[in-house]
């Protein structure tokens, strides 16, 4: 019964201190299974899945060209994690093409940018650039 509360009490302490730090981990528990020991106490075992979500704030530029195409990113990034996950070949060569002419019309954008803009969007557009990396990474997982 000890063992129980005491599990619990951890993932409800680790999951209130995540929410109110406003931290960018979220955590999952799940119950695995429940068992009678001999002396009639309840043990249930908790497992706590802690994943890392990164969420990169779009900034905004002169050219709508250049927010409406970077607004793309988010949604090209999920569909190819979706496609890794569930190894579909096909899925995932579509979605690197899509990605691969996505980035084509990315590298001409900077021209659209006033002279200001240029190191900002550059800076975002790396970092897109290892998200793509470590989504795919951590989808493989």
């Amino acid at each position: 019964m000890k063992n129980t509360f005491l599990s619990i009490a951890a993932a409800g302490l680790l999951a209130s201190a995540l929410v109110s730090c406003d931290s960018t981990k979220k955590t999952e528990t799940t119950k695995d299974s429940s068992e009678i020991s001999a002396n009639g106490d309840t043990i249930t075992k908790v497992t706590t899945k802690t994943t890392e979500t990164v969420t990169t704030e779009i900034p905004t530029f002169s050219s709508e060209e250049v927010n409406k195409g970077l607004a793309e990113y988010s949604k090209l990034k999920d569909e190819y994690i979706a496609a890794v996950k569930s190894k579909n070949a096909a899925e995932i060569k579509a979605i690197n093409d899509k990605y691969t002419a996505w980035a084509n019309q990315a590298a001409g954008w900077a021209a659209k940018l006033k002279p200001d803009e240029i190191q900002k969007y550059s800076d975002y557009v790396l970092k897109l650039s290892e998200e793509w990396t470590k989504a795919a990474k951590d989808a493989l997982k």
